[in-house]
Parts: C-alpha cells; sequence; structure tokens
C-alpha cells in the first residue's frame, strides 16, 4: 500500500462495564442532599456500575481490549501500537499507577510483544485524541493496528463525596454522576479514504479550573471538585459553533449522518447539547442518550454507549457515527467514521 493511498479505518470496538449495579436512590435520594435535591430528576441517572473487590481500572482495561481483539480477528501480535487513554489509573486498592506507561502493563498482559505504547492524558476526552493520534501514525505508515484502550475506576469519588458535608462542599455534588467501565477500539489500514475524520480539536482554557480531579488529602483515593453549572455551560455556549465548524472541517452532511453519540455527562444535559445542535444544524437522525444506567464514564463513554447500541441490534455495517468528546479543561474533539464490516454479527 503506497503512502498516497494509505489511510485509517475502525475495525472493530468493545465495550465492558463490571456486573456489579448500584442504584441512584441509594446514595443520592433527596434526603441526602443539600436542599433536598432530587437528584435524578436533575441528571436523569438512574444507576451505575462499580467494579468487583479485585477490579480495577486494569482489569477493565484487560476485557474490553480482549473483547475488541476477538472481534477484529487479529492475533495480538498483528498490533504494534497500544495506547492507553484512561484518566483514573486506580486499583482496587485505591493506588493510582504513574511507571511505567499503563499502555506498556495492558500489552504485556495480551501478550503484544511488538508494540510502541504509551499513554495519553486529555481528561475524558483522552480517548478520541488518542485515535486521533493512532489515525494519523497508521497513515503515515508509522503502524498498522493500534489498540485503544481505556478502563475507568473512578466511583471512589462518589464515597469522597459523601464523606463530606454536601452543603459546605456543593461542589462535590457533580462526583456523584460517575460509574465504572472501559472501552478499547482497534484502527487498522484502509486504501479507502474518509472512513475516519476528525474536527479541528477545540481548548477553551478560561474554563481550566471548574472541574479539578485529585488525590483526597484526609483519605487514600481520589476527589474531585465540579463548578457543575458553569462548565456545562462552556460547553453549551460554544457547542454550536463548534459542530458547524467541525461539520465543515470533516467535508460531511449532517443529515447523512447515522447515529450521533455525545459525551454523556448526564443524560439531562445531553438533552440539552441535543436542542442546540438541532437549532444550529437541523434534525439529528439517531441520537443515543443511553446512559441513565451507566453514569459518566469517564473517557469510556462512547465505547460503553456504543455497546450498548450493538446490544440493541441498532448498528450496521458501514452505518457512519460522529462522536462529540467534552474533557475538562475545557476540551472539545469529535470524530466521524464508517462502522466496521459484519459489526451486526458480533457477539
Amino acid at each position: 500500500m503506497s503512502k498516497d493511498s494509505r489511510h485509517a479505518q475502525m475495525v472493530s470496538f468493545a465495550g465492558y462495564l463490571p456486573e456489579k449495579k448500584v442504584d441512584t436512590t441509594s446514595f443520592a435520594a433527596p434526603s441526602d442532599l443539600p436542599r433536598s435535591l432530587d437528584f435524578i430528576r436533575l441528571t436523569g441517572i438512574l444507576a451505575h456500575h462499580e467494579v468487583s473487590e479485585q477490579q480495577g481500572s486494569f482489569e477493565l482495561a484487560i476485557e474490553a481490549a480482549k473483547k475488541a481483539i476477538s472481534r477484529a480477528q487479529l492475533e495480538p501480535a498483528s498490533i504494534d501500537l497500544v495506547i492507553n487513554a484512561s484518566v483514573s489509573k486506580m486499583n482496587h486498592e485505591l493506588s493510582q499507577h504513574l511507571s511505567p506507561s499503563y499502555a506498556s502493563l495492558i500489552a504485556d498482559k495480551l501478550e503484544i510483544n511488538n508494540a510502541q505504547c504509551f499513554d495519553v492524558s486529555n481528561a475524558c476526552a483522552s480517548m478520541v485524541t488518542s485515535l486521533m493520534i493512532a489515525e494519523s501514525r497508521i497513515r503515515s505508515g508509522q503502524a498498522e493496528y493500534a489498540l485503544i484502550v481505556s478502563g475507568e475506576h473512578i466511583t471512589p469519588i462518589i464515597d469522597e463525596a459523601k464523606r463530606r458535608n454536601l452543603y459546605l462542599h456543593p461542589r462535590a455534588i457533580a462526583s456523584l454522576t460517575v460509574g465504572d467501565g472501559a472501552a478499547a477500539y482497534i484502527l487498522g489500514p484502509t486504501e479507502q479514504e474518509g472512513r475516519i475524520k476528525f474536527s479541528e480539536p477545540f481548548t477553551l482554557a478560561q474554563h481550566n479550573r471548574l472541574c479539578i480531579g485529585q488525590a483526597c488529602k484526609n483519605h487514600r483515593g481520589p476527589q474531585m471538585r465540579t463548578k457543575a453549572r458553569d462548565l456545562q455551560n462552556g460547553v453549551l455556549d460554544n457547542l454550536g459553533i463548534f459542530l458547524q465548524r467541525s461539520i465543515k472541517k470533516m467535508g460531511i452532511e449532517w443529515d447523512k449522518i447515522d447515529h450521533t453519540y455525545s459525551h454523556p455527562t448526564t443524560p439531562k444535559a445531553v438533552k440539552k447539547g441535543a436542542k442546540i445542535a438541532t437549532d444550529a444544524l437541523g434534525e439529528i437522525n439517531f441520537l443515543h442518550n443511553d446512559s441513565a444506567e451507566t453514569a459518566n464514564t469517564a473517557s469510556t463513554t462512547h465505547g460503553v454507549l456504543l455497546e450498548i447500541s450493538h446490544d440493541n441490534k441498532y448498528l450496521n455495517s458501514d452505518e457512519t457515527v460522529f462522536m462529540v468528546s467534552f474533557g475538562s479543561g475545557l476540551a472539545m474533539v469529535a470524530i466521524h467514521f464508517n462502522l466496521p464490516e459484519g459489526v451486526e454479527k458480533w457477539s
């Protein structure tokens, strides 16, 4: 394949949720929150999933990666690039892994022995950012097959928030919107141009202090503090122009997109964004807003939603997908791709 005819395509994807399911009413009933806040009415989140006792980010990532590799019908040795996009990198003992790269540990576990491995950190936008990097490397001939993977064990921030007096720490309330999950994608080469396209990434740095995750000072594990309304407004105020510029740069037609996915901060927030998108570009053919029982699983959200869509038999070969990713910072990036051949036949 010559350099001029070399492009990238989506070969497979997978989402994974741990078995344990936790109802929102068990930790965020009106009696638990300031001013008897109706958290479910406000967010639309009914439940989330949590890791088992021996699971952490690594174990979640491995489950998603194995499924994606199986669906791609690839030998692990064929993969020569592994990128980890996890925000949390948290094990079951609430220790965060820093070095060596999480990607290298994942590659070793999967017996991917001859791959370049590195981690990418761009908050919840890390996964789409990693896909952009992988696509560029495949297109330039620096990689043949790439595994982009993430496991997010972030529900300990719920426990940290619940230890606080939420009347005095209202910025911790947004911590109750998260869930654990994993996702993986495999990209590979193709001679067909345009099977994956990316927007121009936006970084609106004036919002960089609106959502901060860090180690908790008083307890083992992480904490998060969010000015949720300001952060949501930062997204919504810029979403229309971002989508218009993205569609133009990608050279795609809005009304020809088969499936649309937003980063699901909450189901209610996605509905607000959809109204802005409709006003700016027209009706959305199929908006997949299915996070009511998964919550916000950080970098893995789109893969989790794709898996739900697959399970519901909504996806068919070569249909088009448009995904919009947001990361605190504030980062915004979008991807448009054709679904892999045979997606409807995957187990």
